[in-house]
């Protein structure tokens, strides 16, 4: 029996097609009241159940089928820009861990005019299972 490298196995699992169902990726839209913050809202991971995974996933759409692009730990801190079409997902803003960044520096504290516009600021987003989130302010 041939054995194949671990190195192939890992390249091949990453070059796997996406399933049919996998929904496409939506950005966060921010900004467009002009009267109130791009991101008008700031909270939290929740604390999660002991046994559990210990992360809540972030998604590129507001989806379980959505493909996952980040895991965000209790506590973490966000900034809250838009709900789902059903209000089971929040799409939000937040600071990478390293470096030293806080929500602060992600440039949606303040009113934007015009329409919503998909974030391209220097922070990260995605959506997260409301569920999953505390408000904190706003």
């Amino acid at each position: 029996m041939q054995r194949v490298p671990v190195l192939a196995c890992v390249i091949l699992a990453l070059a796997a097609p996406v399933r049919a169902d996998t929904p496409s990726a939506r950005p966060v839209m921010v900004g467009g009241d002009g009267e109130i913050d791009a991101c008008p809202s700031l909270g939290e991971i929740v604390p999660l159940r002991k046994g559990g995974d210990g992360f809540v996933a972030v998604r590129a759409a507001p989806s379980r089928r959505a493909r996952e692009i980040d895991r965000l730990k209790p506590g973490r801190a966000l900034l809250l820009c838009e709900d789902s079409t059903d209000g089971q997902w929040v799409g939000v803003v937040y600071a990478e861990p390293w470096g030293g960044a806080v929500v602060e520096d992600c440039r949606v504290s303040s009113p934007v005019e015009g329409r919503p516009a998909a974030y391209d600021g220097p922070c990260l987003s995605g959506w997260v299972a409301r569920r999953y989130v505390m408000v904190t302010a706003g």
